[in-house]
């Protein structure tokens, strides 16, 4: 049974109510009911909602199951978040069928040998890398987990500069995150060399991409001045070699299963006492095999501001390799490089972050307001943006030159 109302706000999103039978294909509503069954539910109820993220999600229409009723030992409740898949053709820049196999495979597959290694660790529940718990359901359809939303987790405002609190404990799971990689290399080389170095970075870097970069580069640099936009032009024709090859792990030699996509909104976060408590990463569609600390400079820069990054940019990358080498000591193992490599690393690598948000930070900060981008081809939108965009990343800019790098 169901109930359909109207639209309510929670938290950052907005949710609308929905009828499963309308909304989804038949298959999915298959893997709902045996989900309902496997729970043990005599009798239930269905409450669904659609989550509008305001321009924060364009592979994946959102939504939250919560099923209600009795079971033989009682009173139940099953609370799903469920992101099905959105087909574009007019989307060139990677396979979207393929992002959700990947996530598909991290769920299904990878998380039960993460969580077997944890414990044969004997690592403690608070010390370990957390993931949200799926379903086996889970298909390259659709990604059904947990929603964790009931139990006080929520994601911050995207538009937002994250707190040092958040970003520390954002960057010690990713540390652990890419720890579990170099202990399943070396616990099972052969499964790693098969099912792990063998995940390719997703984006197809050809003329459209080129075209593509082009424009979203001349968006970011609208409102600097000549000398700036001179500046980066000339950064531009140098990217488009170089921004590949670290998307590819090409320029290092420090090499992992990274999250390719590692950011504020694909970190949940809980709080206790007004500071934030927990933190527990999701979103697994951009994985590839390639170099982790492209994923920590992504992060850092994906959420900050030039102000943020004066204080903490040094501090948070030692909080990452003090992070990885402590978690590895739970398996009898180093990271296989050293301190001064990593920061050799780190420091080679920062004019991806210059790179990446001339090309990507607009899609970070587009309107609450703005329209779908879901269906539409992205040379074709005309792209709204928060006002703090253009402030974001002049700051951007600005370190760079600073820096010497542009």
């Amino acid at each position: 049974m169901e109930n359909k109302q109207s639209c309510e706000y929670n938290d950052n999103y907005q949710r609308n109510k929905i009828v499963i039978s309308e909304e989804f294909t038949q298959d999915l509503q298959n893997s709902i009911n045996e989900i309902i069954n496997e729970q043990g539910y005599i009798t239930h109820n269905i409450e669904s909602r659609k989550i509008c993220t305001g321009g924060n999600n364009f592979l994946g229409e959102l939504y939250e199951i919560n099923v209600t009723g009795k079971t033989s030992d009682g009173p139940n409740e099953t609370n799903l978040f469920l992101k099905n898949i959105i087909y574009n053709d007019d989307f060139k820049v990677y396979s979207i069928q393929e992002v959700y196999a990947k996530e598909s495979f991290v769920y299904n597959k990878l998380w039960k040998i993460y969580n077997e290694l944890q414990d044969e660790a004997g690592i403690p529940a608070e010390d370990r890398f957390k993931m949200v718990k799926s379903y086996r359901q889970t298909n390259d359809k659709a990604i059904i987990l947990d929603n964790l939303a009931v139990n006080g987790f929520k994601t911050m405002p995207r538009l937002e500069v994250m707190s040092i609190e958040f970003a520390e404990l954002s960057i010690k799971q990713l540390a652990k995150f890419h720890g579990l990689s170099f202990v399943l290399q070396n616990r099972k080389p052969e499964f790693f060399d098969n099912e792990i170095k063998t995940i390719k970075q997703s984006f197809v870097y050809d003329e459209y991409w080129n075209g593509l970069a082009k424009k979203m580069c001349d968006f970011s640099t609208s409102r600097m001045d000549k000398s700036t936009k001179e500046k980066i032009d000339k950064l531009f024709l140098i990217s488009l070699d170089k921004y590949p090859k670290y998307m590819n792990g090409l320029n290092s030699s420090i090499k992992c299963l990274v999250h390719g996509d590692y950011k504020m909104n694909n970190v949940l976060l809980k709080e206790k006492n007004g500071r934030v408590s927990e933190v527990i990463a999701i979103d697994y569609q951009q994985i590839y095999y390639g170099c982790p600390v492209i994923d920590l400079i992504y992060f850092i820069y994906a959420a900050s501001d030039r102000n943020f990054r004066k204080q903490h940019l040094y501090h948070l990358r030692d909080v990452y390799f003090d992070s990885l080498t402590s978690f590895l000591k739970n398996f009898e193992m180093d990271p296989g490089f050293s301190r001064n490599d990593f920061e050799k690393c780190f420091e080679d690598s920062l004019d991806y972050a210059l790179m990446y948000t001339l090309y990507m930070l607009p899609y970070f900060f587009v309107a609450v307001n703005a329209p779908d981008l879901a269906k539409d081809e992205l040379l074709d939108i005309t792209l709204q943006v928060d006002e703090r965009f253009y402030t974001t990343m002049q700051g951007i800019v600005d370190e760079f030159i600073d820096l010497g790098i542009l």
